[in-house]
């Protein structure tokens, strides 16, 4: 009786370690990040605050930073002027440089292969400024109390930019060495150690402040990715924040002052002192 038992159980055993190295043949095995960008908020700048039509608009600079290991590398499955709206894929590359190999002019020049592609986001037709926008870029909300607190003035907005390589974190890398020039052909991205920036004058740049009482304790608040549609290594570090004061001065004007930013790493360009004007 006692040898039935352990025949049963050894079998038992057998069929059971046999199912589990099918569940495990039946995974996807997990994705090699290694080549994705990390994209981060650049400490928002230039923050100004603008009386249009009885209305108090703040208006600031906002970059978006590459920090990662790869390209953050966006294509539109439709030309420019072919459809209002078209899918955006993000590509996957194993390299900053500009050409896919077999197509670089030169059989020397540095090339990338591309490594896979993914739907992720639409591109939009912004009409103002005649390219392809990608949507939901960034989130820019003000809230009260603290970074986390309450949305006040219902700022919440989702926006959409084009994407280039604009400057570079180091401030040292010659203007060739970019890869992604301008939103009106097909590929648009953010090259490893590039910021794409907008300016405090560029339409969309700015938040309502209309209504909202003088206080100490405002924070402009800027997300990257901010659903989390694009591929990238990490999704715990795309804020930045600016602390500011909104007061009025004594001819009945109100004024932005800055008090505190969020934690950012000196000499590295995050802290904004690199960013300049579009």
């Amino acid at each position: 009786m006692r040898a039935r038992l352990i025949v049963v159980t050894i079998v038992v055993a057998g069929f059971a370690l046999a199912a589990g190295a099918i569940a495990l043949a039946g995974k996807p095995a997990a994705p090699d990040t290694s080549q994705y960008p990390d994209l981060q908020t650049v400490v928002p700048t230039h923050l100004n605050l603008v009386n249009q039509q009885q209305n108090e608009y703040l208006r600031f600079s906002n970059g978006i930073a590459n920090r990662g290991g790869g390209p953050w590398a966006m294509r539109p499955e439709n030309e420019l002027g072919s459809t209002p709206t078209t899918t955006a894929w993000q590509e996957i590359r194993s390299s900053n440089a500009q050409y896919l190999c077999g197509t670089q002019p030169k059989a020397n020049d540095p090339c990338y292969t591309l490594l896979s592609e993914e739907p992720v986001s639409i591109f939009e037709y912004h009409e103002t400024h005649n390219h392809w926008h990608t949507a939901d870029v960034a989130r820019f909300e003000v809230r009260k109390g603290s970074p986390t607190g309450e949305v006040v003035g219902g700022n919440s907005v989702k926006v959409g930019f084009c994407l280039l390589d604009l400057y570079n974190l180091t401030g040292n890398a010659p203007t060739s060495a970019k890869t992604f020039w301008d939103c009106y052909t097909s590929y648009q991205g953010i090259s490893v150690g590039w910021v794409d920036q907008y300016h405090q004058s560029t339409d969309g740049q700015q938040v309502d402040l209309t209504g909202l009482t003088d206080g100490t304790d405002y924070f402009l608040v800027s997300t990257s990715n901010p659903t989390g549609a694009f591929l990238e290594q990490d999704y715990t570090n795309n804020t930045a924040w600016v602390q500011f004061t909104l007061s009025s001065q004594s001819n009945g004007n109100r004024k932005v002052t800055v008090t505190a930013t969020s934690p950012c790493e000196s000499g590295t360009g995050m802290c904004g002192e690199r960013s300049t004007n579009r």
